[in-house]
């Protein structure tokens, strides 16, 4: 049974890649900040290390006797995330800690969730981080593999809450098109992975909608007697200078969500489920 130690766990995606490392055999260990997060995974693995991937001390020998590294470790983008870490001290600089070791104790692979069309936009904060950190893996000499969604179901989990309130808008025309995936469906191509050498793969949702599509999707199931208001982007576009003056990590995700906004980010259709079952899923957990 291969060993496989999991960063990132305790993420919407890092729970389903953990069930379905499990689900397929292999021996799982996940990385926790601390042993609160470990209990909330305590029913897909008793196997755990409590460390800070940000503090390279901490992580030494973590890899000891460890066949497999997977990384789903990242910084959210939700507004409602109020942690301090950039995007670079966690996508990359944390990532990088985990390579170095990787390489230190002769780990045979490494797979990377990074982002879909990340080489187009560096000078965008979160798809740079991404791409730096992908390039670097693979000049390691680790065999890697590289998954690239677009975005995942849970990332408009924010939206849900919002419509819940009747705060939910559009922004902009909303004609710009994506094909988001479900992280259940993006964990199992993950994990399939493992088996490609030196891969990079990547992966969306069976179907394909506009962003102002997704709102309506969102609008019509959780809240359908409120209406969608549309504000212009060019508000936000002219807001974002001083937002940088004030909070870089809010400017770096405000610009990440003006960019897809206005523009087209389609992945190989490969998910099978469907926006809409995920939105009646989450309306009724």
């Amino acid at each position: 049974m291969k060993k496989v130690i999991l960063f990132g766990a305790t993420g919407q995606l890092g729970k389903e890649i953990a069930k379905e490392l499990v689900k397929q055999g292999y021996e799982l260990t996940v990385v926790v900040r601390n042993e609160q997060k470990a209990k909330t995974l305590s029913h897909i693995t008793s196997k755990y290390i409590v460390a800070d991937v940000c503090n390279k001390s901490t992580i030494e020998n973590i890899l000891d006797k460890q066949d497999i590294v997977v990384s789903a470790l990242g910084k959210s983008v939700s507004p409602n995330d109020k942690s301090k870490l950039t995007f670079k001290q966690v996508d990359y600089e944390a990532n990088k800690n985990i390579l170095d070791e990787a390489i230190k104790k002769g780990v045979k692979k490494f797979v990377y969730i990074s982002a879909f069309h990340s080489e187009k936009y560096l000078h965008l904060e979160y798809f740079k981080v991404h791409h730096d950190f992908s390039e670097l893996l693979m000049k390691s000499g680790i065999d890697y593999s590289i998954v690239k969604p677009p975005a995942i179901f849970s990332a408009f989990i924010d939206l849900i809450e919002m419509a819940k309130k009747g705060q939910l808008v559009n922004i902009g025309q909303g004609d710009k098109k994506t094909n988001p995936i479900f992280e259940g469906d993006l964990a199992k191509i993950t994990v399939d992975t493992i088996n490609m050498q030196n891969s990079i793969s990547e992966a969306g949702g069976k179907t394909i909608y506009t962003r102002k599509q997704l709102n309506e999707i969102i609008q019509n199931e959780i809240n359908p007697r409120k209406k969608l208001r549309t504000i212009p982007i060019g508000l936000f576009k002219v807001s974002l200078p001083l937002i940088k003056l004030f909070s870089k990590n809010t400017f770096d995700k405000y610009a990440f969500f003006i960019a897809v906004m206005q523009h087209d980010t389609i992945a190989p259709q490969i998910g099978t489920m469907t926006f809409e079952e995920y939105v009646k899923m989450k309306k009724n957990s």
